[in-house]
C-alpha cells in the first residue's frame, strides 16, 4: 500500500440509525466476535454510533451505548455505589485486524467523546490481552477503578474504566 490510504469517518446520532448502519454495525460485532445477544438489536442501545470506511468498506466502528449496569456489581468491579453517577457507556469499539495500527479506534474515541459532551462516561474493556484499548481509554481521561473481572464470554479478565466530568 504505497498510496497514504484516505479514512472516512461519521459519527450518527440515534434518531438517525437506519437498517443499513444497523446491518454494517452488527456484521462488524460479529466479525469481532466478542458480543453476546442479538447482535442486529445492539446498534439501537447507543446514543451515537461512529463509523470509519475506507474505499466505501467499512473498516472500524465504535459508540456511546446504554451502560452494562453489572460491571459495578460485587461480583465485578465491585463499586456499586458509583454506579448511579453513569449512564452510558463508549463501547464496541473494534478495527478489522487488516486496518490496525493507524489510530483508527482511538479517532473514533475521540469523535465519539467529543459529540457526547462533557458528562461522565464509562467503559470496560480486556486488561490483560488488550493493552491498545487500554492505551486509547487512559490518553482519553479513562482511569481504571475496582477490581479485574473474568468475562462470561471468554477466559480474559475485564476491567471498568472511569471518565469523570
Amino acid at each position: 500500500m504505497g498510496a497514504r490510504m484516505k479514512i472516512e469517518y461519521e459519527v450518527i446520532q440515534k434518531v438517525d440509525f437506519n437498517d443499513s448502519h444497523r446491518s454494517m454495525f452488527s456484521g462488524m460485532l460479529r466479525k469481532q466476535g466478542r458480543v453476546k445477544g442479538d447482535l442486529n438489536t445492539k446498534v439501537d442501545r447507543c446514543k451515537l454510533i461512529c463509523i470509519a470506511k475506507v474505499e466505501g468498506v467499512t473498516v472500524s466502528i465504535g459508540a456511546i451505548k446504554q451502560k452494562t449496569q453489572s460491571v459495578f456489581t460485587n461480583k465485578k468491579a465491585g463499586i456499586l455505589e458509583l454506579s448511579s453517577e453513569y449512564e452510558w457507556e463508549l463501547g464496541y469499539l473494534y478495527t478489522d485486524e487488516n486496518y490496525g495500527g493507524r489510530r483508527i479506534a482511538s479517532t473514533i474515541a475521540s469523535m465519539l467523546i467529543e459529540s457526547y459532551g462533557n458528562h461522565n462516561l464509562m467503559a470496560s474493556t480486556e486488561v490483560e490481552v488488550n493493552p491498545a484499548m487500554v492505551k486509547i481509554l487512559e490518553n482519553h481521561g479513562f482511569r481504571k477503578i475496582g477490581k479485574p473481572w473474568k468475562s462470561n464470554i471468554h477466559e480474559n479478565f475485564l476491567g471498568l474504566f472511569l471518565k469523570s466530568k
